[in-house]
């Protein structure tokens, strides 16, 4: 009964052994993300950079008060709906649409709470939140997506 034991030990640890060098080898050879560089992806990568700068500029209008709070709250949402329009065919930057959209309807949400005498500081973290989380999808895909033709440099500036 020992050996026996002993033997079913040893036979699983060799099948273990030979399933994690399988793996690992697998592993090592995932291949990179497929990049595409479609109309529609530039179309996005524009309609976002023009949309950063807007949303820089009524952000600056509302800090010197040449724009009220809810002006500004519907822009950052009417921006929201412009991305949310767009229809990007690259992966990442579909991913990095929902991740934009998202930022933009919580800084309008952050606007609006602030401006209602309330408290936007939890909508204001989630847009920077979803900012960060774009940049990074965007730096990791940057010299893919350029290699198709896609320049995604003006986004990682803005």
């Amino acid at each position: 009964m020992k050996r026996l034991t002993a033997a079913t030990l040893a036979t699983s640890a060799l099948v273990f052994g030979a399933s994690v060098l399988v793996g690992s080898s697998r592993a090592s050879g995932i291949a990179r993300p497929a990049y595409t560089c479609t109309a529609a992806d530039r179309q996005f990568i524009q309609t976002v950079s023009s949309n950063m700068f807007q949303l820089s500029y009524w952000s600056d209008a509302l800090t010197s008060q040449d724009a009220d709070a809810d002006t500004v709250a519907t822009q950052a949402k009417a921006e929201a709906g412009q991305i949310g329009a767009t229809r990007p065919v690259d992966r990442t930057l579909g991913a990095t649409r929902a991740l934009l959209q998202s930022m933009f309807m919580e800084y309008s949400k952050a606007v609006g709470a602030s401006a209602s005498g309330k408290d936007g500081s939890a909508h204001m973290k989630n847009a920077w939140r979803f900012a960060a989380d774009s940049q990074h999808l965007l730096a990791g895909a940057k010299n893919g997506l350029a290699a198709k033709g896609c320049d995604v440099s003006p986004l990682l500036s803005s």
